[in-house]
């Protein structure tokens, strides 16, 4: 009986490793809010020399112990004006999140180039090509895990040795994706935008047992949005993303509409709102803000969860924060400059 709920118990826990190391990557709701967190390609995407971003992210409290995402990058678009119309992006990226009970932890450190090709010579059509590699350490907290085996006859009681030999707690691999991107910004009112990405490229090891292999899926990004400027003041920005990584597929799909105040204004005084709302198939419908005011900007977003896991959730998914600084630092430049890039929600 013993043997049989030791075996049981390393089952269940290895299970749980495969589970993990399978399921879909982290993510935020916000997605154009984390550029080097979506495509490699958007390194360096930006009306301006330098971009900071930070997203926080809390999911399932209401459930669980909640999941916490944190991620802060920046990037810089260099040699614009100095290559005629073609520009490189160079871009730094970290990121944790902490799940669960047992304190799964993911931190990761990422690099990312592209370089921006011009396809017309106005320097407001562009095709993108970018990568990103860096190092990702994953570890557990083994000593949260409790077992069959320390249940004493009336409470488990951690205080009795599990007997599991669970050899590695942690370990480090290296990444590396890559994404392609497009742009087009006919006016200063309308633009167009995709791309795509595949991010584990190499397929890493993902177990926590040394004697076994559970490589992490690719996965397949793909994007495209717009802006339609309906006058000065007002726009609407359609867009939609489609996640792919073994055998999970995720669909979300929305826009928000862009209010602006001082119109008058170049775009580094401009005061912007965004409004809106994005459809995650089968999951959440996400509520969404942000607001700009000149080079800095504050976005919002809720995920109202109404998948089967809303018996236990009651719709209640998880916040998330975004903040974003853009300067220019290496050269004075306006938008009517030598790049147009697009503006995300």
């Amino acid at each position: 009986m013993k043997n049989t709920v030791r075996n049981t118990s390393i089952a269940i826990a290895m299970t749980l490793m495969s589970l993990c190391a399978q399921a879909q990557d982290i993510h935020f709701s916000q997605f154009y809010n984390a550029p080097l967190v979506l495509n490699p390609a958007m390194t360096g995407l930006m009306n301006y020399d330098v971009r900071v971003t930070a997203n926080y992210r809390s999911q399932w409290e209401s459930v669980t112990v909640p999941y916490r995402t944190y991620a802060v990058a920046a990037d810089a678009s260099v040699m614009k004006g100095f290559l005629e119309d073609d520009f490189f992006g160079i871009g730094l990226m970290m990121l944790n999140d902490k799940a669960g009970d047992a304190d799964l932890r993911t931190t990761q450190v990422q690099t990312s180039f592209a370089y921006s090709k011009s396809l017309n010579g106005d320097a407001n059509h562009y095709v993108s090509l970018g990568g990103q590699v860096g190092v990702v350490q994953r570890s557990i907290d083994f000593s949260q895990l409790t077992f069959d085996s320390q249940f004493d006859g009336d409470v488990l009681n951690t205080n009795i040795g599990s007997g599991e030999e669970l050899d590695r707690d942690q370990f480090v691999f290296t990444d590396f994706s890559a994404g392609l991107a497009w742009y087009y910004v006919p006016t200063k009112m309308h633009s167009y935008y995709a791309g795509i990405a595949l991010a584990h490229l190499n397929e890493p090891n993902q177990s926590f047992f040394s004697d076994t292999e559970e490589n992490l899926y690719r996965k397949l990004t793909a994007h495209i949005g717009m802006e339609i400027g309906f006058n000065e003041f007002l726009s609407f920005l359609p867009g939609a993303i489609f996640l792919m990584q073994g055998s999970h597929r995720e669909l979300n799909i929305g826009g928000s509409f862009k209010f602006v105040f001082n119109p008058e204004e170049d775009h580094f005084n401009q005061i912007a709102l965004y409004m809106g709302s994005t459809h995650r198939l089968n999951d959440a419908q996400v509520f969404a803000t942000r607001l700009d005011y000149g080079t800095f900007g504050v976005g919002f977003s809720y995920d109202a969860n109404f998948s089967t896991l809303n018996r236990a959730s009651s719709g209640r998914g998880g916040p998330e924060l975004s903040v974003t600084y853009k300067a220019n630092i290496f050269q004075k430049r306006n938008y009517d400059g030598p790049v147009k890039c697009p503006y995300f929600m």
